[in-house]
């Protein structure tokens, strides 16, 4: 048997071949907000309407009913390096293109294939941080969900001992990027609170590329 919302199937119900996950979900009403899912020996996985499940799956290993049931939807927020949205792809090469004529003349690197990253090749750093260097490789990475949330941090790559202000580090947090540490960045904690990033449909007259700048600005110099 299985539990569909505190209520059992009769085993030959089931049949020898098993139910297709379309016909679990016909017997689960799913509000907005939740996920269908089936629960079977402590493992929970996402109810797939095109699959079919086996009896075996849907009785656990000490012969009682899986539970088929809901549970509310997440987000892991934050994703980086998968395949962006044509809107997303084109905002952010929209701003990339307005802060290289206007904040970075001397000219930026851009991902202009997945708009996944830029780089300012010789950012200038404050005076607080000259007595390491006084410019160095800066890089911004993008997470698919940008503009509608801000990166997370960024990373530098000249030779600046970790931490020497206690955000600057060799490992990532808050879900960010992971894959420039491989290519010899060092990553710099900026998070920006849950709701504090305030994009606008007009991307000029909400948060953006410039305001991430200013917050950099602001982090090292402070």
């Amino acid at each position: 048997m299985a539990i569909i919302n505190g209520r059992r199937i009769d085993a030959e119900r089931i049949g020898k071949e098993g139910v297709w996950g379309k016909d679990l979900l016909k017997e689960l009403k799913v509000d907005p907000g939740r996920r269908p899912i089936l629960e079977r020996n402590g493992r929970v996985q996402q109810i797939d309407p095109n699959r079919r499940y086996s009896p075996f799956e849907l009785i656990d290993k000490n012969g009682r009913g899986a539970k088929v049931s809901s549970m509310p939807d997440r987000s892991k927020g934050h994703t980086f390096g998968r395949p962006r949205s044509a809107l997303s792809k084109r905002i952010i090469t929209e701003q990339v293109i307005d802060i290289a004529e206007h904040l970075f003349q001397q000219g930026l690197e851009f991902d202009e294939d997945e708009a996944h990253w830029l780089v300012v090749p010789n950012y200038r750093l404050p005076r607080r941080w000259h007595q390491y260097a006084r410019q160095t490789p800066l890089l911004i990475a993008f997470p698919v969900e940008y503009p509608a949330l801000p990166p997370v941090g960024f990373y530098m790559k000249a030779d600046i001992p970790l931490s020497p202000d206690g955000h600057f580090f060799a490992g990532v947090a808050h879900n960010a990027w992971a894959e420039p540490l491989a290519h010899g960045w060092k990553w710099y904690c900026v998070y920006i609170h849950e709701g504090a990033w305030r994009p606008a449909a007009n991307w000029r007259e909400g948060d953006n590329l410039y305001t991430y700048f200013y917050l950099i600005n602001e982090a090292l110099g402070n």
